[in-house]
């Protein structure tokens, strides 16, 4: 996804500095401004097309901020650079609605500013939702969720927010006040937390009530952080910021633990994760599977004749393609070096042998240009559709019948049933 971004900065030294920032994040392109006169010409090009507008305070032409009252008023969202530091230009700015305005103090401003701007470009595609029987507190902090880019949902009680995360699991962020009807802020998170794992949701709880022991007690049912209301704006986008980058920082983890680094593939490990659970589902009748291993042929020879980062893109390449051949139900992992490990589910057995040599042939049809060359590749494959006593045992048959098919001359599919 693109997003076009409004810098407005008279220093062409920060300018630049932002700018190198800003360009880090995938997707953005920064349109500049150094006058508020620029800046007028460049929204009026580009009527409705910015994403987020990145506004100094003083500039050449404007000494009273009209750059930031321009976009307010024009709803675009905003955050203020600036070195003024004062309470009555804090209100002020909170008064324009921007977004938050971080220090022009030090390098590591720059820093923060492109760590802020990136929380609120993903939050673009983020789901929230506020619960609160208080329609003024719901619409307060759904409009904040809102200005700060989310996908805001509101529920006015535990059960409806647990119906609308049913209706919506993908849901990422759960604010949520303690006393409400029939169902407390604190109930509603053991429900929560029954299928939604803190690695995959946050929840927040805010209340005016309790103190310490109402936090105490938000924590060890389940939820991430508590806010005590009122609290100042700059707090909550904080403490929401936090939160969404720990929530990125742990899926991040899982990633990488149950991913291939090189191909983005899964792992060996969690296609015997995933695949112990099939196997199970396959013993009590409930789907048939077929485990497949799939080993590029004198593999060797591609990284010795052009070595290492072109084999690399060979592996890329296969497992693109394989991910384009098998089906959404099938698991797909590099086993390891050129190996890969696919598990269908529920084949039909009369489109079994036409599904295999299809894996077989995707490889064998990919051309892979390579130093004015063309890197072609074929694979050999060894099945296994026989239950046996674990999943183990269906690896170890495919395996063997590998081998089979390396015997055999490779480019072809062995069963080992």
């Amino acid at each position: 996804m693109s997003f076009r971004i409004l810098l407005v900065e008279d220093s062409a030294f920060f300018a630049a500095a932002v700018r190198r920032q800003l360009e880090t994040i995938e997707g953005v392109t920064v349109d500049q401004a150094g006058t508020l006169a620029e800046t007028k010409a460049l929204i009026e090009a580009n009527p409705g097309r910015y994403s987020l507008a990145v506004l100094d305070v003083i500039l050449p032409d404007s000494t009273d901020a009209e750059a930031v009252e321009l976009c307010a008023k024009l709803k675009i969202p905003s955050l203020v650079f600036t070195s003024i530091v004062s309470e009555d230009f804090r209100e002020r700015l909170m008064s324009m609605n921007v977004i938050d305005y971080i220090i022009k103090d030090n390098p590591a401003s720059l820093s923060i500013l492109a760590q802020v701007i990136g929380r609120i470009l993903k939050n673009r595609n983020t789901k929230a939702m506020i619960v609160d029987d208080s329609s003024t507190a719901r619409h307060y902090v759904g409009d904040l969720l809102a200005h700060y880019q989310f996908q805001v949902f509101k529920a006015a009680g535990g059960k409806e927010a647990l119906e609308t995360l049913s209706e919506h699991p993908d849901i990422r962020l759960v604010v949520t006040d303690f006393h409400m009807p029939n169902m407390n802020g604190v109930e509603m998170i053991r429900a929560i937390r029954q299928n939604h794992p803190r690695e995959e949701l946050s929840i927040v709880g805010i209340s005016s009530g309790g103190g310490s022991a109402t936090a105490a007690m938000f924590i060890k049912h389940g939820a991430n952080d508590y806010i005590t209301k009122p609290f100042l704006r700059e707090e909550f986008f904080f403490r929401i910021n936090q939160n969404m980058d720990t929530l990125d920082l742990l899926g991040a983890y899982k990633k990488a633990a149950n991913h291939d680094f090189l191909t983005g593939l899964y792992n060996r490990r969690h296609l015997t994760e995933i695949g112990n659970k099939l196997y199970a589902s396959q013993r009590r009748g409930k789907l048939t599977l077929a485990s497949i291993l799939l080993d590029l042929d004198f593999f060797k020879a591609v990284n010795d004749e052009y070595g290492h980062d072109l084999g690399d893109a060979v592996l890329v390449a296969v497992a693109d393609k394989l991910r384009q051949t098998t089906r959404e139900t099938d698991i797909v992992a590099r086993m390891g070096g050129e190996e890969f490990g696919i598990l269908a589910v529920n084949l039909a057995p009369d489109h079994e042998e036409a599904y295999f040599d299809r894996l077989r042939q995707a490889v064998a049809e990919l051309a892979i240009p390579a130093d004015g060359k063309i890197i072609t590749i074929t694979a050999s494959l060894g099945v296994c559709t026989k239950p046996f006593d674990a999943l183990k045992d269906m690896l170890h048959a495919a395996d063997k019948a590998l081998y089979q098919a390396k015997a055999r001359g490779r480019n072809c599919v062995v069963r080992a049933d």
